[in-house]
């Protein structure tokens, strides 16, 4: 299975890659995590909000492949408790899909974008720092699958 991670992104520090690649480092063999940052849409001072997420999310449409599991990240998504997120990561791997996680720019993803997506997935209410919803995301995915394979992690 491969979990593939989408997002806009101008730079990405070191701290957050090194972060990354231990929780990734931690899966068995079974499992590839990567992570695609695209560059995000030019904004100036007078921008169109909606045509920036437009374009955005078109670049990272052009990044999902076409039988993916997509899981998208926005605050109006679905809020799951630790429980909840191993069933559905018991269920995307019963799927046979690989799974991408999409993270829009500043200003979200489309609504389009949203709703063709398989699961949309709320963090929390807070606003998070991009270079940190890769590191929460992987290590809520890393928790749930080391429940599943009966590691003590979880507790």
């Amino acid at each position: 299975m491969n979990i593939n991670f989408l997002l806009i992104e101008s730079s990405r520090p070191q701290w957050s890659e090194t972060a990354f690649e231990s929780y990734k480092s931690k899966f068995n063999k079974s499992i590839t995590i990567s992570w695609n940052g695209i560059k995000p849409a030019t904004r100036n001072k007078n921008y169109s909000v909606t045509e920036v997420v437009q374009k955005e999310s078109a670049l990272l449409k052009k990044k999902i492949k076409e039988h993916d599991f997509v899981v998208a990240l926005d605050k109006e998504g679905i809020n799951l408790d630790t429980e909840k997120l191993k069933s559905n990561f018991e269920n995307w791997i019963a799927s046979s899909k690989d799974v991408s996680f999409v993270i829009g720019g500043p200003d979200g993803l489309s609504n389009e974008l949203i709703e063709e997506s398989n699961f949309c997935w709320s963090l929390s209410q807070l606003t998070f720092p991009h270079a940190v919803v890769p590191i929460l995301v992987l290590e809520q995915i890393y928790r749930a699958w080391s429940m599943t394979q009966n590691h003590p992690y979880h507790r």
